[in-house]
């Protein structure tokens, strides 16, 4: 008896240890997108294209392993394709907010992971 109270400790260290290790570099959030060091994350929401002001980049590495998205000046996502362009909004602020062309033609607000929609 006292040897399976001693037993148990060491089983449960061993598994808590290979359950909190990771070495895949998993994302938070699904639909990342990081434009000059802003991390967005893109929700449901969609804009017309009249709501669109320019242009302002296209994902340039598309990977599923956070660790190939920390290039610096790289614009990157964990979701969307190479060539996925990116858009400033009329009267909204680039650090907020910005539109993504996803492959339907629809374009969705990505909000910034620091910024708090109301």
């Amino acid at each position: 008896m006292k040897s399976k109270i001693l037993f148990m400790p060491f089983i449960s260290l061993i598994v808590l240890l290979f359950g909190c290790s990771s070495s895949s570099g998993s994302f938070a959030s699904d639909k990342m997108i990081k434009l000059k060091n802003e991390v967005y994350i893109t929700s449901s929401e969609t804009v017309t294209e009249d709501e669109l002001a320019e242009q302002i980049g296209e994902i340039e590495v598309s990977s599923t392993n956070e660790r190939d998205l920390n290039l610096a000046n790289t614009v990157s996502s964990n979701t969307y394709k190479v060539g996925t362009r990116l858009f400033k909004m009329n009267n909204k602020n680039t650090k907020d907010m910005i539109a993504v062309e996803d492959s339907t033609s629809q374009y969705f607000i990505a909000y910034n992971n620091k910024y708090t929609a109301k």
